[in-house]
């Protein structure tokens, strides 16, 4: 059978053209919103009681709540959110029945011309119900049916739900006031069990149980309970190495790190692997020497290998800002173990070729300095006054300096050094 080479040469050129065209009219040369997000200390420990207190995992099955967000909490949020991820800014403005978003994202390697991408949207809620009217990015308008698609199959996303009712998913009455913005939510056990399992399969499920069991077993025999992080690591990971054979290395590693930072993070590992009675002992391994070295360094390096290495950083910096005003202050330290681990659980699935070296790397056997830099002398237990005499707020010259130290002392650890 002979292929048809023009027609379809000329539809790959067809779709690069217009892909080409698509991004010169969604780019554009100035920023919608110029603004320094400069979080004080006092409002992102705010924001971090905010989300607290409205936490879907707290409620019993079943259970409603209310929640409102004044204007300048919202906004607050938003930026903040958007300034860690992107390193973009937004405006927001309520009014009766109205949301309107604007957001600038930059671009980064691009001519210094049209490389801001600007987002305007609105959303309308009456009757307790919501959807996007109006959305556009750069210069191109995106359909009001296509634009609150788009939206909803983000709360798909997010939250799966087998009815199509939007009724049926966590979010019920939303309500926009000219400075509030208010929607009630519910407790759907079924729905959230469903996302939290949305992305595993019966491979990855099997593969959670098999590490699961090999950890009891190391336990048994005197590894995994006490000592060093770097000896459970080496048995996890020659596991690992061997299953690999069979299974794809990165969906194994994937698995491991995510069972070992469950574990690590005291989480009930029930929702992992249901039908295993026995559970292993209690986390007290260390890292470096200490126990929240290696606490942080695994959750953080779960997050990582299941691509979430942005809220990896986030879950991080959260934790620490919140110990500004209560707890044992802001660590340096613990950011250090946090962006090393997001480093490592990158490395363990950024390809089956990366993943099997690194399987092969562990199985041999590594030091605490392959996987943590030198911590010691970096600031921490930082309370409130301490923190802003020395580095003011999140995001100043001072504290962008410390967190360029730690990101090159990570880059000379052996594990990492030209990867």
């Amino acid at each position: 059978m002979r292929v048809p080479i023009k027609p379809l040469f000329l539809l790959a050129l067809f779709c690069f053209l217009m892909l080409i065209v698509t991004t010169w009219f969604a780019l554009q040369d100035r920023p919608l919103v110029i603004r320094d997000v400069s979080l004080s200390p006092g409002e992102v420990a705010r924001a971090r009681a905010v989300l607290g207190r409205n936490d879907l995992r707290r409620l019993s099955p079943g259970d409603k709540r209310t929640v409102e967000l004044n204007a300048l909490d919202l906004d607050l949020a938003v930026n903040y959110l958007l300034d860690r991820i992107a390193g973009g800014a937004a405006r927001l403005r309520l009014s009766d029945g109205r949301l309107e978003v604007a957001a600038t994202v930059p671009v980064e390697y691009l001519p210094q011309r049209r490389r801001h991408l600007n987002i305007e949207g609105t959303l309308l809620a009456a009757d307790g119900q919501s959807r996007v009217s109006e959305l556009r990015i750069g210069s191109l308008r995106v359909p009001e049916v296509i634009a609150d698609r788009i939206a909803w199959r983000l709360v798909d996303y997010l939250y799966p739900a087998n009815s199509p009712d939007r009724a049926a998913g966590p979010v019920g009455h939303v309500e926009i006031l000219p400075d509030l913005l208010r929607l009630s939510y519910r407790s759907n056990p079924e729905v959230i069990g469903q996302a939290r399992t949305s992305r595993m399969t019966g491979s990855d499920q099997q593969a959670l149980g098999a590490y699961h069991d090999r950890l009891i077993e190391l336990q048994a025999n005197g590894i995994g309970s006490r000592g060093a992080l770097v000896d459970l690591l080496q048995a996890m990971f020659a596991l690992a190495s061997t299953r690999s054979v069979d299974h794809d290395p990165v969906e194994e590693n994937v698995a491991l790190l995510t069972l070992l930072g469950t574990w690590a993070s005291g989480r009930d590992l029930a929702a992992l692997v249901p039908e295993r009675p026995q559970r292993p002992d209690g986390f007290w391994l260390k890292l470096s020497g200490r126990r929240d070295f290696a606490r942080h360094f695994l959750a953080s390096a779960a997050l990582a290998a299941r691509g979430d290495s942005t809220l990896s950083d986030a879950v991080g910096l959260l934790k620490e800002m919140s110990d500004i005003y209560r707890g044992s202050g802001f660590s340096f330290t613990d950011i250090a173990a946090d962006r090393a681990g997001s480093r490592f659980g990158e490395l363990a699935s950024r390809s089956p070729q990366a993943a099997r070296e690194l399987q092969q790397r562990l199985a041999k056997g590594v030091a605490d300095s392959d996987l943590m830099p030198p911590a010691d002398d970096l600031p921490e237990h930082l309370r409130g006054d301490a923190f802003k005499q020395r580095f003011d707020h999140v995001g100043s010259p001072a504290y962008r300096a410390m967190m360029e130290e730690i990101d090159r002392r990570i880059d000379a650890c052996a594990l990492y050094r030209e990867r």
